[in-house]
């Protein structure tokens, strides 16, 4: 998204993207609860110093007339990851604090917990949305249809599209909504035991699906030739028991129409692993919907070449790269993986 800040960023971008002969870009316009596009219902990012620059706009107008498909790439759940607050007074972490998830029944004081943002590394990732809590995927469903609707898309991708880890999902509204749901009395279940019950884990999981499954019909509605795709845990198990991601319903719902697959490991047995489980759940029509992601940000070039091979001999079609950013900074990095993606030119 820090690419999206200008025109010349931007110009540069797509030169990279016509020289490498990529038919794909996913430009992200919803970072941390902000637009990199105009919007009335999402305060634009800081980072755009010229109010009146539409970053979505230019980048569709070049981009098309360069033969390049444009997907505006959306950050779902994930809301702010900062130790700083937000500039903007009408970020959701102000108007709706109460929205944010939360991995204790107890209400948690924001103050004290972004300081504790560590870019991830202590396994705190940054404050999210509540998937399950009744308000939110109406919102975040207004804001995909905004986009789709303004804008000539040919794909919406939504990223972050799952809980936070297993033990989230104790938002207070959320778990309000959840008793009721099911008719639980809400004063005799003061202290409802949320551990080892399927019944919250299938309810938890729906709630992802349900975003997943409205933005698919929404679309189909405003402009059916759109793609709907989502970037998802790359270990089919672990994204459905972990982070509530059933990524491989979607597929077999037809609720996606492309799973982009984080198969971001460095080892490249991790990442036939990954694979492994892919042939082990999905039947062949269902793995022709799968883009391989493969990182550029954790590995050297080579690398990430053997692992364009693995894909291409377990046939699967197509890989995506995370991220731009890598290459940008390292003109040289992408030389030898292009000679690998064409090798007869």
């Amino acid at each position: 998204r820090n690419t999206l800040t200008s025109k010349s960023n931007i110009d540069e971008m797509l030169q990279f993207a016509t020289i490498n002969r990529f038919n794909h870009i996913l430009v992200q316009v919803r970072g941390r609860g902000d637009a990199y596009y105009n919007s009335e219902l999402v305060p634009k990012s800081n980072l755009i110093k010229d109010n009146n620059f539409d970053p979505l706009s230019y980048i569709i107008k070049e981009a098309k007339e360069k033969g390049i498909n444009v997907h505006a790439w959306v950050n779902t759940y994930i809301l702010w990851s900062s130790r700083v607050k937000p500039l903007q007074k009408d970020h959701i972490l102000y108007t709706n604090s109460n929205w944010i998830d939360q991995n204790k029944s107890k209400k948690i004081d924001i103050s004290s917990e972004i300081k504790k943002f560590n870019g991830g590394k202590n396994g705190l990732e940054g404050f999210y949305i509540a998937p399950n809590h009744p308000e939110v995927n109406s919102y975040l469903l207004s804001i995909f249809k905004d986009l789709v609707k303004n804008y000539d898309l040919d794909g919406l991708h939504l990223d972050y599209v799952r809980f936070h880890d297993s033990e989230y999902g104790q938002n207070p509204s959320a778990i309000a909504y959840y008793k009721n749901y099911f008719g639980i009395n809400p004063s005799s279940s003061s202290n409802l035991d949320l551990s080892n019950n399927s019944q919250w884990e299938d309810f938890k999981r729906k709630s992802v699906t349900d975003l997943v499954r409205e933005t698919k019909n929404m679309i189909q509605l405003e402009k059916p030739n759109i793609i709907l795709s989502a970037a998802v845990k790359p270990n089919l198990y672990q994204a459905r028991q972990r982070f509530y991601q059933e990524w491989d319903v979607w597929l077999a719902a037809g609720y996606l129409d492309k799973a982009i697959v984080m198969n971001y490991a460095k080892n490249l047995k991790d990442f036939a692993a990954n694979i492994d489980i892919m042939y082990d759940n999905l039947p062949s029509k269902y793995r022709k919907k799968i883009v391989m992601g493969i990182a550029t940000y954790n590995q050297s070039p080579d690398k990430v070449v053997d692992k364009i091979k693995y894909t291409r001999v377990t046939r699967f079609s197509a890989v995506s790269f995370f991220s731009y950013t890598v290459m940008n900074k390292n003109p040289l990095y992408f030389e030898s993986i292009k000679k690998s993606l064409y090798p007869r030119d």
